[in-house]
């Protein structure tokens, strides 16, 4: 009788399992652009980037590079380049402001130009990484060590290059906010 109900038990809560609505494993606001990278052209996860030499200039799209020459060459050019008049040149002049992260001291290891915030580096393959970092372009910016700009923060200026961010905050950070 003890086995019958088990089984009467363990049929309802399937059963009752079965009906209960399901929903997508991670929600995304509809407001954050998907983002999108590619490694020399490729599509590559955006989880990866972390793994190379990388920029963000055109975001939400992230180039990847194996060689990090290539990543200086692309990014010079991309600098350079001349901006269409009005709003959009504008607009494309102020994506300059960036940092670039490095993955272990005195800027070596895998890299990456940030020119926009991210709430979440995991994202992008950057959560507790970063050792050595260049404030680079107009302004500086925060890095915080946890995400969405929770926990302690780092504050950063244009043109500061720190060769290693210490033993406190060395691969801690999980969110950063150019400005």
């Amino acid at each position: 009788m003890k086995r019958l109900a088990a089984r009467a038990g363990l049929m309802a809560l399937v059963v009752g399992l079965s009906v209960l609505p399901t929903f997508p494993a991670a929600v995304t606001s509809q407001s954050e652009p998907e983002i999108r990278a590619d490694l020399d052209g490729r599509p590559i996860p955006a989880a990866d980037v972390g793994r190379y030499h990388c920029e963000d200039i055109d975001f939400p799209r992230i180039h990847c590079y194996a060689i990090v020459g290539d990543l200086e060459w692309a990014v010079a050019r991309r600098l350079a380049a001349p901006q269409p008049p009005g709003p959009q040149g504008a607009a494309a002049s102020t994506a300059t402001t960036y940092v670039r992260v490095f993955a272990d001291k005195v800027f070596a290891g895998a890299s990456a130009y940030l020119s926009t915030p991210y709430d979440d580096l995991s994202v992008i393959g950057w959560n507790d990484r970063i050792s050595s970092f260049q404030g680079l372009g107009g302004a500086g910016g925060t890095f915080f060590q946890h995400i969405y700009r929770g926990g302690a923060a780092y504050p950063f200026n244009a043109n500061q290059w720190v060769t290693y961010v210490g033993d406190t905050y060395n691969d801690t950070f999980s969110s950063v906010v150019p400005r």
